[in-house]
């Protein structure tokens, strides 16, 4: 049966983090659930996608054309992203109600499954049919994409994780984090629910290099560290309203992170990478390039992330997890949290699968640049053509264009770089920003 195939970009919390400028890029990120959507699906978008490049990305995905039907609310408040109010706007649920109705769908997929989305969901009717609607609809949402409740689930089933503590006193993380700083390591203040580095702030005594943190502050003592965590407090907590997580900072550290599917029936993991930080995610490189996918901890990372997937379904999950770790400069493997929904980057295993095909996690290196200057997308899929850089189904090697329109005007976009190796992959990537330049 076919789907609703919702394009939300997170959760209102996460939401609230982005800034003005921003919303437009996040709200086009919703054309990423266009790749791994099936004949006959509803894809609802956060604004309207240039019919050229539907049209491109159908195609290439092995789609045929009108296979898609693409609906977008009328504006609300958020402007370019999906919001509560454009989801309760009576017209487009009736619209929805028929669309549903017509095309026989029995079952949503979201990229998140938020509040405001589960209400959307049970007004059409689908909650019955959406696999672990119930878990994520009590709560279950909040449960899986927090990072206070992933350190307790990682403790209780032994994964391995930094030195850390859940707090919501100042006064406990001062002690905590003095503790790291007064013997030369640095720490990592976590807000719970924010995504991509935004909500994190590295705390040190001397300068290090802070990446997956939106954040860094350089504290010369004690008394400067109290005085900077209250009053950073509020906007740790959410307004005192959440607790915090304080964790040691792991320097020089290599972030990977890896993506599984939960059904009824099993835990399947389909793939994994390496995280571009800078200094929070700017897109991905899959796999995890050689030395590191050699380790001995990179095998343990996926064992356990086999584990911790089985962890959630037994909870009463069904979807698709993204987890993330990092694998430290002394060899070790520590998990950081879990996000119990699509990923930034599923869009790009779906790729992988359908266009580029075969064993490429084996044998094709795929690079993720998250901000690329592209004109309007006729053109620049002419211009791409003309230098011998469009994706080449040959070759299996090229330039794929994932999304587009992430600018105010229409223009820029998201390239995936497919190369036979990382070498080839970052040269596509080089290529493109001289064709492109900012």
């Amino acid at each position: 049966m076919a789907r609703l195939v919702i394009g939300n970009w997170g959760n209102e919390a996460e939401l609230a983090n982005i800034p003005p400028e921003a919303l437009r890029h996040a709200g086009s990120q919703a054309q990423r659930m266009i790749w791994g959507a099936e004949p006959g699906d509803v894809v609802v978008l956060a604004v309207e996608p240039d019919p050229d490049f539907l049209a491109y990305a159908t195609e290439l995905a092995g789609l045929a054309a009108g296979a898609l039907e693409i609906v977008v609310p009328p504006p609300g408040r958020g402007g370019d992203v999906l919001t509560r109010d454009r989801f309760e706007n009576a017209d487009f649920v009736e619209r929805l109600r028929g669309i549903v109705r017509d095309r026989g769908i029995d079952r949503a997929e979201p990229f998140y499954l938020d509040g405001y989305v589960n209400r959307l969901i049970r007004q059409l009717g689908l909650d019955k049919g959406t696999p672990g609607f119930g878990f994520m609809d009590q709560g279950g949402n909040e449960l899986l994409n927090s990072k206070v409740t992933f350190r307790a689930v990682a403790a209780g089933t032994s994964l391995p994780i930094p030195e850390g503590i859940v707090t919501e006193t100042p006064a406990e993380a001062v002690d905590f984090v003095w503790d790291l700083l007064r013997t030369g390591r640095a720490a990592i203040a976590k807000q719970d629910v924010s995504s991509g580095g935004l909500g994190n702030e590295v705390l040190s005594a001397a300068g290090v290099e802070a990446i997956g943190a939106a954040h860094h502050e350089v504290v010369a003592d004690r008394a400067a560290l109290e005085e900077h965590l209250t009053r950073r407090w509020p906007w740790y907590t959410g307004g005192q309203r959440r607790r915090a997580v304080f964790e040691e900072y792991a320097a020089g550290s290599v972030p990977i992170w890896g993506e599984a599917a939960i059904t009824e029936e099993s835990v399947r993991i389909f793939g994994y990478g390496r995280i571009r930080m800078n200094p929070v995610c700017d897109g991905v490189i899959i796999p995890v390039p050689p030395p590191d996918s050699g380790t001995e901890a990179f095998g343990a990372f996926l064992v356990h992330l086999e584990a911790l997937a089985g962890t959630m379904r037994a909870m009463g999950y069904r979807g698709l997890v993204n987890v993330d770790a990092i694998l430290t400069p002394d060899g070790r493997v520590l998990f950081n949290e879990f996000n119990g929904r699509y990923g930034g980057s599923t869009h790009l295993f779906a790729i992988g699968e359908r266009v580029v095909g075969r064993d490429y996690l084996t044998d094709r290196c795929l690079v993720e640049q998250r901000e690329c200057a592209f004109p309007a997308f006729a053109v620049a899929q002419r211009e791409l053509a003309a230098a011998g850089l469009a994706y080449d189904p040959a070759t299996r090697t090229g330039v794929i264009v994932p999304v587009h329109g992430t600018h105010a005007d229409g223009t820029g976009g998201e390239a995936c770089l497919v190369g036979r190796d990382l070498a080839e992959a970052e040269r596509l990537e080089q290529a493109v920003a001289e064709l492109f330049p900012h």
